[in-house]
């Protein structure tokens, strides 16, 4: 008992609240700005599609990139700075989206570069300083409750801003997320590693190493497979979803209503992970998931009505929280199991540009199914599907790539525990 009272300290409770803060803008852009550029009539509905599409492809593009530069300043600079900057520019967006009002469409590419370069400064430090803080024993237990924080505040905030924006007015929304905003830069500066390593960034290097020791990083290697899985899968879907939903309701408030009830039934899903989660068990929670959300995708393409999104956007909201919480878990903490300390900023390097290559992918499907339905006709979704299928497709292997990493972390710990038999160890197993 005593150890787990040393693992939400001020540092881990900043870390938690920097990652509620910074979901609550994410929800602002992905959800209502994605909605705004679908409601504008100037334009049709595949032509908005596009748009959403560049957006997303210029976003995560521009993400990728900061990873490559913002390495060589995190290794001698406090990482909360990199966090704060990253906040002072998501602000700047929001209060972008605010005053280019009707016209946010036509700056679109200048939205997607600054929200990619603001994103990246954040997430840069922010994932450094997650890997520094949180001990490898504590991981697991650390990153489920950082996912039910986050999903409650998914709970409160969807219904909330669409509240806002449908009854009362874009410039009271604005005031609340210039005070979201002006919280996660406090909250950053409270973030005290405990351990700082002495870290290198050359990804060249980093590269040779595991190409050179294959069989000793794969469990790593794993860890960036699942990452271009979920980045071509999860992000996509959350898309999707919210053009699903607007066609089909049309409302703002409509859509924060279903993320959030959703988001709260996923809290018993969290509460059952974290109970009864194993790497021997793997299967039997990822299995489940994939199968499940597949057959509702199934009986969107059967019959694409409200009672299909609604059942897809609630099997994929609360069972999807697991694998999502495995693979946050894994990132940070395979880095250390490999004693590859001195190496964080260059792995979470190669795991922004494995994530970044599954977004761009997804968003270019998504591009090119707004471009081809366009020529069919201006309501057409049949490529929208088609593009649907394959993202469901790159979820299965996310689900798959995942059993395949905690299959090679068990592996890992079997030839642990044969090389120190005559000691004794202390190893838990998450």
């Amino acid at each position: 008992m005593k150890n787990k009272s040393k693992i939400f300290d001020l540092s881990a409770i900043s870390i938690i609240a920097c990652d509620c803060l910074q979901a609550v803008i994410c929800i602002f852009i992905d959800l209502f700005f994605v909605s705004q550029i679908l409601n504008d009539a100037n334009s049709t509905v595949a032509g908005n599609i596009i748009k959403i599409g560049l957006f997303y492809i210029i976003y995560y593009f521009t993400l990728a990139l900061c990873y490559s530069f913002t390495g060589f300043g995190l290794k001698k600079i406090n990482k909360s700075i990199f966090v704060s900057i990253g906040a002072i520019v998501l602000t700047v967006v929001v209060l972008l989206v605010y005053l280019l009002g009707d016209q946010i469409g036509t700056f679109v590419p200048l939205i997607a570069f600054i929200y990619g370069f603001g994103f990246g400064f954040y997430s840069s430090g922010y994932n450094n300083l997650t890997a520094e803080t949180i001990s490898s024993k504590h991981q697991v237990r650390f990153f489920a409750v950082k996912r039910i924080m986050f999903q409650i505040t998914y709970i409160i905030f969807p219904v909330s801003l669409g509240l806002i924006i449908d009854n009362i007015d874009f410039s009271f929304m604005a005031l609340v997320m210039l005070a979201i905003c002006i919280l996660l830069i406090l909250f950053s500066f409270l973030i005290k590693p405990k351990k700082v390593y002495k870290l290198s960034f050359n990804l060249v290097e980093f590269g040779k190493y595991l190409k050179q020791n294959k069989k000793e990083t794969k469990p790593l290697w794993l860890v960036y497979v699942t990452n271009f899985f979920r980045g071509a899968s999860y992000d996509c879907f959350t898309t999707l979803i919210t053009i699903l939903v607007m066609r089909s309701f049309g409302s703002n408030t409509s859509l924060g209503m279903f993320q959030s009830i959703f988001t709260a039934c996923s809290l018993l899903t969290m509460f059952f992970y974290l109970r009864y989660y194993r790497k021997k068990r793997a299967k039997g929670f990822i299995i489940p998931t994939i199968v499940l959300v597949s057959c509702t995708i199934i009986a969107i393409f059967c019959a694409t009505n409200q009672t299909t999104i609604i059942i897809f956007y609630a099997v994929y909201s609360i069972l999807n929280v697991i694998l999502m919480s495995i693979s946050d878990s894994r990132r940070s903490g395979v880095v250390r199991v490999l004693s590859l300390h001195s190496h964080i900023l260059e792995s979470n390097a190669f795991s922004e540009f494995f994530l970044g290559a599954g977004r761009v992918f997804s968003s270019v499907l998504l591009l090119l199914s707004g471009v081809f339905d366009s020529l069919i006709s201006e309501n057409s979704t049949l490529f929208l599907k088609i593009a649907l299928g394959i993202v469901c497709f790159m979820y299965i292997m996310y689900g798959i790539s995942i059993i395949w990493l905690e299959k090679a972390l068990i592996k890992q710990d079997e030839e642990f525990k044969q090389l120190h038999s005559s000691e004794q160890i202390e190893k838990t197993e998450d």
